[in-house]
């Protein structure tokens, strides 16, 4: 177990696997709410929403259910205005419980609607993609997307618990697998390099979902340094910014895609890559330390870059981007990996520079 050290509103992530049976259990010893809501995509009720109904049942939960179809497309206001509209049919109250089961999506759109509902309902993040058990599920960020730009509209919700069962990623398609990696590594190159190259090497295992221990560990790991930086940081003033670490450029390349052609992780991988790019030109890195940490995320079959995005098009997205501040760009870079990483202002030459560095990049296409 992992906790996330807020004071009154500190929480417990609680990482076991098999652990989705006992969910009900936990909510009863835990917070004892007897009325929830489940809020999923057809894909996570299809493969695991039964058994997740059958714990909190069990436990003698009065439990209703609303499904989203899956993908960024639902993290919209349309969405979240359905979703309202739903949940008021059910005449919740205040004592009520919204239990967000999913992916990234579900997990931002679910924190998003339960902490603007009735002022805020109480959120349980249970995540099932590797992407949102060691990222997104933990901090209490909540967003929708807007379509000139993602996160634009969001919340501060910090969630009761946060329940991981790491042996449901054995469904993950490998695009999903690869989108977790990348939020991964990024804990690796911002917080722990030896971390970052013991998951490089163990690379084979996340794509096959192997090892549960294994994953669970990693699991653990990521877990463990998003609760300290929070921990110190809540409301993204100060040190939670690293966490953007990739998302600069990679959120300009999900919107200015369209949001679906590459998964969130993919485009932070992506924007990773760019921003060491420009760690590099400035010369924070090494020409070695930057070969070698491009060889260990080119090893990803990354997806293509859209071929209609260009140069133009991503800089109008990353202008439109949440940490724009006077109308200046701002970036993580790094200067030594797991040590020295600072948010720093980034022009629109060197952003360009990036991108066609990028476009000239020759990777195995995943």
């Amino acid at each position: 177990m992992v906790e996330v050290g807020l004071e009154e509103a500190s929480y417990p992530i609680i990482i076991e696997a098999s652990s989705l049976s006992s969910t009900g259990e936990v909510i009863r010893k835990r917070i004892g709410r007897k009325r929830g809501v489940v809020i999923t995509d057809e894909t996570v009720d299809e493969l695991y929403g039964s058994d997740l109904d059958d714990s909190l049942r069990n436990e003698g939960m009065k439990i209703d259910k609303l499904v989203v179809e899956p993908g960024e497309g639902s993290k919209s206001l349309d969405v979240a205005g359905r979703l309202y509209q739903e949940l008021a049919e059910l005449n919740l109250h205040r004592d009520s419980v919204v239990l967000a089961f999913g992916g990234g999506v579900v997990g931002d759109l679910a924190g998003f609607v339960g902490s603007t509902f009735l002022r805020g309902l109480p959120v349980i993040q249970v995540p099932t993609t590797l992407l949102a058990q060691v990222d997104s599920s933990v901090g209490g960020k909540t967003a929708i997307n807007l379509a000139r730009g993602k996160n634009l509209v969001g919340t501060f919700h910090q969630p009761e618990i946060v329940l991981i069962d790491p042996v449901v990623l054995e469904t993950l398609s490998s695009a999903d697998v690869r989108s977790g990696l990348g939020e991964v590594l990024k804990y690796g190159l911002i917080w722990d390099e030896n971390f970052f190259w013991k998951t490089v090497e163990s690379l084979e295992l996340f794509e096959e979902v192997g090892d549960p221990e294994e994953l669970e560990a990693s699991v653990s790991r990521c877990c463990e340094i998003k609760a300290e930086v929070v921990g110190r940081d809540e409301l993204d003033k100060g040190l939670r910014q690293i966490l953007n670490f990739g998302h600069t450029i990679g959120h300009g390349i999900e919107a200015g895609s369209g949001y679906g052609e590459l998964k969130h992780g993919e485009a932070v991988i992506w924007g990773m890559i760019g921003e060491l790019w420009i760690s590099l030109n400035r010369g924070y890195l090494t020409d070695e330390t930057f070969d070698q940490i491009l060889g260990a995320l080119t090893r990803l079959s990354l997806p293509a870059l859209p071929d209609d995005l260009t140069n133009a098009r991503l800089l109008e997205y990353i202008h439109r981007d949440k940490k724009v501040r006077d109308g200046v760009i701002n970036c993580v870079l790094i200067k030594e990996p797991g040590e020295d990483i600072d948010l720093e202002r980034v022009g629109d030459t060197e952003l360009k520079g990036a991108w066609e560095f990028l476009r000239s990049l020759e990777v195995s296409q995943g």
